[in-house]
């Protein structure tokens, strides 16, 4: 499908320098809206959010306009699904996401502080969580515009901060229609995926974790793929076509991240049409796949030698223990047997009787004593 207009990355700056994406401010769109005025939009939204106060301004640019038709690709959640609400219409690809939240202050970070300090601190912590519970009501009433449904839904539904897929948002009543399209269920996929997958990214823009697959049981060809394939439809959509800088700019950056990407694989002159298009010829493809293909062959190898080597070790180590088991054995055993002949050697000694040497009557006598028996009688 083709789109008149992109609104990325992060809502109320140009360009975010840690996620290192362009971002969408409401100056941009109010140029933009200014130069189609009377014409029906297309404008595709894929967004984590950013500054509400910029997305409410970019609703009202889209409301005064009245032609213009979102269409939410991915993953787009906060301020970006706040400037959707009052547009013509509001679609939503099948495999995207959409979540509605609470707003939220940065409260900073406060040092040492005596209780009078402290005192302060809370009170001026008070007024901001009385402001936000105000802004919160602004924001369900945006929703409620939408929806039709009473202030408490949702509030209630901002307080749960769980993902909607396309059907969960249209029977909430946030969304028009589900866009069936192939190719838009495939990028939906796609940047759901890698927005889940970086490090880092919901925590940096207060999200709850994003519920996709994780991609770390694929090979590494698998995901250099992947990451290759991503960047080419990334920096091949994300720019709106109608603004000369930024196509100029993108132009260059794409050719230096195509060349950089092709160096790692020995492949070079990627070339960028004048549509901002990057094309890559069949000898191209079938280099990068090849040394792909290289490149996890030698890891699956690898992968394979170090597990020889743990199970060898393993081996050598259940060996050692099974050994060392077996002396303990034996020296248990000698120690037991040792200690039972102590104990017997130690009872024999203590109940053996002493014995007293005494003749018995009954014993005849020898000579001797016979021939002293006869001299008593002379």
């Amino acid at each position: 499908m083709k789109y008149d207009f992109y609104i990325t990355g992060t809502i109320g700056v140009a360009f975010d320098w840690w996620t290192g994406q362009r971002g969408t401010t409401a100056a941009m769109l109010k140029s933009f809206l200014d130069e189609h005025k009377n014409k029906e939009c297309n404008i595709l939204v894929s967004s984590p959010g950013g500054l509400l106060d910029e997305g409410i301004t970019m609703g009202e640019y889209i409301a005064a306009h009245g032609q213009c038709n979102m269409y939410i690709v991915g993953m787009t959640a906060s301020a970006a699904t706040v400037l959707c609400m009052k547009a013509k219409t509001v679609n939503m690809a099948r495999g995207s996401m959409m979540l509605i939240h609470n707003a939220s202050y940065d409260v900073g970070f406060y040092g040492s502080a005596n209780k009078q300090a402290i005192d302060k601190i809370i009170d001026q912590f008070k007024k901001k969580r009385d402001d936000l519970d105000t802004i919160d009501k602004g924001i369900a009433e945006i929703y409620s515009a939408k929806n039709g449904r009473k202030l408490e839904d949702n509030l209630a539904m901002m307080d749960k901060e769980k993902w909607m897929l396309a059907d969960d948002a249209k029977s909430f009543g946030l969304i028009d229609s589900i866009v069936e399209e192939e190719q838009q269920t495939a990028a939906a996929k796609n940047i759901c995926e890698r927005a889940a997958n970086k490090a880092g990214f919901t925590e940096h823009f207060g999200l709850p974790e994003i519920p996709v697959s994780k991609s770390q049981h694929k090979s590494f060809w698998e995901k250099l793929r992947e990451q290759l394939s991503g960047a080419v439809g990334i920096m091949n959509n994300v720019a709106p076509e109608e603004d000369i800088n930024i196509n100029k700019y993108t132009k260059n950056m794409k050719k230096v991240v195509f060349n950089l990407l092709g160096g790692l694989l020995s492949v070079k002159d990627f070339e960028i049409g004048d549509d901002g298009k990057a094309a890559m010829t069949e000898d191209q493809l079938t280099s990068i796949e090849n040394a792909l293909k290289e490149k996890d062959g030698k890891i699956t190898a690898l992968t394979s030698e170090k597990e020889k080597a743990e199970n060898e070790k393993k081996a050598s180590d259940d060996a050692k223990v099974a050994a060392e088991a077996k002396q303990k054995e034996a020296e248990d055993k000698l120690e037991k047997l040792q200690k039972e002949f102590d104990d017997f050697k130690n009872e024999q000694g203590a109940t053996s009787p002493s014995h007293v040497h005494q003749k018995p009557d009954n014993v005849p006598k020898n000579a001797k004593e016979m021939l002293e028996d006869i001299k008593g009688l002379l």
